[in-house]
């Protein structure tokens, strides 16, 4: 710890443990819950960041809202550490006081809020991050500091309410030593040179969850990509620009079609930003993070952009108010990521990657004994390791039978008026249902029941005679209701195409025309479901 830093700190130690005693020793905040007492209104951040040397000094200035109820104290999600300093004044410059209880800051307040009322304060901030700000060298040595908050890392360096379901306007200053070190940041950036070196600055245009802010300062090439306005430069590393533009080039098409599928882009400038990120590829709105690597493969990753600006429309502007709804993101990506790809950049036909969706999630053991909306999870990551497969392809899968089950223009016209209606919104999963109910005039309590709130999916076996086939539910759990789409060439060699409902243990289809030749089961892979032995 720098000498500079130790009477803060001391301090800081001291008014902790006074007030820590008077709160209690077991931890009152719930770590991956939110808390709807109060509401973030906005965060004011200012930093100075210097990727060649790992640190930070700054604050963040705050506006509350008590929602709903009186208000003694305000909870503030955050990790400490012996290197990191936080301490908290009001809007005049004093102290207030403050105790961390194994999860959160809390800090309290004089005079309690009346509900509605707002509250101004400062958190001052000096040390080396706990988590969440990395200062690092990217693949070819060079210098880097980026943040990386999914799912919930910012509060290892910004107290915060680190949930999604809340979301607030934030502008920030960032102080870097000299042009050399470009700075990717959430918000339009305006720079300003500065004694000291650039200044640079942003606000957001729409209110965002903590982990959507994206920080990076590093040594970057930029690379423009034509065709929409709103597109900004790209960040990336200077020895990989030349691969990047061939990856590089899709956005403006890919834009136009979600705008005019599903409604208008929410934020101000679409940009991407090379990081050596945990993640292939995260979708920070309208900076998203790419992975080092991201450029190296045979399709110069065109599926992976696909999917993050996919997630603008789905994951960012309508976003999820529980951990349990993050297929609502996720889902939405893994479906239509591959649905642009197809129309847009040469990607394979969207019956093709549903197959491979299906064969990936068909192998899972997650896949058998939880459902994607899983309530008894114990830390956000699950959604996104071991249960990503149900998060990402099955719920994808889902989005797909739920197109089969409504037909097209049911389904976008749904899904536009759901866009609509919860853009700039955290929502839950009833939200999505809802909005298909009223837009479609259909009752789809049992399929999302069936298909988000259960495990696994129909195991059947087929017996094809000559006149009738058998479908047999051989699954232990109750029968799934689903259709089915049969294909098989008649004795006059006329091709039949053929939708079964199925409700019941054992279906019977009969069958005219026989003998027939080459009966296919569901030969547009539109339905998820394991084949058992007869």
């Amino acid at each position: 710890m720098s000498p500079s830093l130790r009477p803060f700190f001391l301090a800081s130690l001291l008014a902790a443990c006074l007030l820590f005693t008077a709160v209690g020793a077991a931890a009152q905040t719930k770590p991956h819950e939110g808390l709807p007492q109060q509401d973030f209104l906005s965060y004011a951040i200012q930093l100075a960041l210097d990727p060649g040397e790992p640190g930070l000094t700054g604050h963040c200035d705050y506006e509350v809202q008590a929602a709903g109820v009186e208000l003694q104290q305000i909870v503030l999600h955050a990790q400490t550490g012996p290197d990191y300093q936080v301490r908290f004044v009001d809007a005049q410059g004093q102290a207030l006081e403050a105790a961390h209880d194994g999860v959160a800051w809390i800090v309290q307040l004089g005079v309690p809020l009346a509900a509605g009322e707002t509250f101004r304060f400062r958190a001052e901030l000096a040390g080396m991050p706990v988590d969440g700000m990395y200062w690092t060298e990217s693949r070819y040595g060079e210098p880097f500091v980026y943040t990386d908050h999914f799912p919930e890392r910012a509060r290892g360096w910004l107290p915060c309410e680190d949930h999604p379901s809340d979301r607030a306007s934030f502008s920030i200053t960032i102080d870097v030593p000299s042009a050399r070190e470009q700075v990717a940041c959430t918000g339009r950036l305006q720079s300003v040179e500065t004694d000291q070196g650039v200044r640079w600055t942003a606000r957001t245009r729409s209110d965002i969850s903590s982990y959507m802010l994206a920080i990076a300062v590093g040594p970057y090439a930029r690379v423009t990509e034509e065709g929409d306005p709103r597109l900004e430069p790209h960040y990336v590393y200077r020895k990989d620009t030349a691969k990047s533009r061939r990856a590089l080039k899709w956005h403006a098409s890919w834009i136009a079609i979600l705008e005019e599928t599903f409604g208008p882009y929410a934020y101000g400038k679409y940009t991407t930003v090379q990081v050596p990120t945990r993640w292939g590829g995260m979708e920070n709105p309208g900076n998203v993070w790419l992975a080092e690597s991201i450029f190296d493969g045979r399709d110069r990753g065109v599926g992976t952009l696909a999917h993050e600006l996919a997630h603008m429309w789905f994951g960012d502007a309508v976003g999820y108010a529980t951990w349990e709804d993050a297929w609502l993101s996720e889902g939405f990506a893994s479906y239509f990521g591959p649905w642009l790809h197809a129309r847009e950049g040469g990607g394979p036909s969207l019956r093709g990657a549903m197959q491979n969706t299906r064969h990936r999630w068909l192998r899972s053991q997650a896949g058998r004994s939880r459902p994607i909306r899983w309530r008894e999870y114990q830390d956000p990551n699950d959604f996104f390791s071991s249960s990503a497969v149900n998060t990402y392809s099955k719920a994808a899968f889902v989005l797909h039978m739920l197109r089969h089950e409504l037909g097209d223009d049911a389904f976008f016209s749904g899904l536009k008026a759901y866009f609509t209606q919860h853009s700039g919104q955290a929502i839950r999963t009833e939200a999505l249902r809802d909005a298909l109910e009223k837009a479609t005039g259909r009752e789809l309590n049992w399929f999302f029941d069936q298909w988000i709130d259960r495990p696994d999916c129909p195991h059947l076996t087929f017996e094809w005679g000559e006149e009738e086939l058998v479908i047999t539910q051989t699954q232990e759990a109750e029968p799934f209701r689903f259709r089915l789409p049969l294909r098989w060439v008649d004795a006059q060699g006329e091709q039949i195409d053929f939708v079964v409902t199925v409700t019941e243990r054992v279906t019977r289809v009969p069958i005219a025309g026989g003998p027939i030749r080459t009966p296919a089961v569901d030969p547009e892979v539109t339905l998820l479901y394991r084949r058992s032995e007869s």
